[in-house]
């Protein structure tokens, strides 16, 4: 039997509660806060407030059914999956540990706190071969 055809708002409201956080990305201009927007829920932090109170009020965005197949297809990987990535440009020649130094810096730089930065700084202007 095949799957019943899902509203876009289900499908929204899936990927709103599988999308992984970016930690490294602002909350107000995550995928998160856009899909609670297009989804007509309020988000869970407000983007900060434009200087002009002029401006009109936000239009609530519209995603297509193609957008949301865009989306799905991103959360499920099926791009990596698809078009498999060669072994040479993961990890050049020149520096092999590039990529996975930094993917860790990623998920190290939002939990560390200020002497940490400090310290990476002074450790990245002073360096010992």
């Amino acid at each position: 039997m095949a799957n019943p055809p899902r509203t876009l708002q289900t499908r929204l409201t899936h990927l709103l509660k599988h999308w992984p956080a970016d930690p490294v990305r602002p909350a107000s201009v995550s995928v998160q806060a856009y899909l609670q927007v297009a989804l007509g829920q309020k988000p869970e932090v407000e983007p900060k407030k434009s200087k002009s109170e002029d401006a009109p009020p936000a239009r609530q965005p519209v995603i297509s059914n193609a957008s949301a197949s865009a989306l799905q297809a991103l959360l499920e990987n099926r791009f990596a999956t698809s078009y498999p990535m060669a072994k040479n440009i993961r990890y050049p020649a020149s520096d092999p540990d590039h990529y996975d130094n930094v993917v860790r810096e990623f998920e190290e730089a939002p939990n560390r706190d200020w002497v940490g930065r400090i310290r990476k700084r002074l450790g990245g202007l002073f360096r010992l071969s």
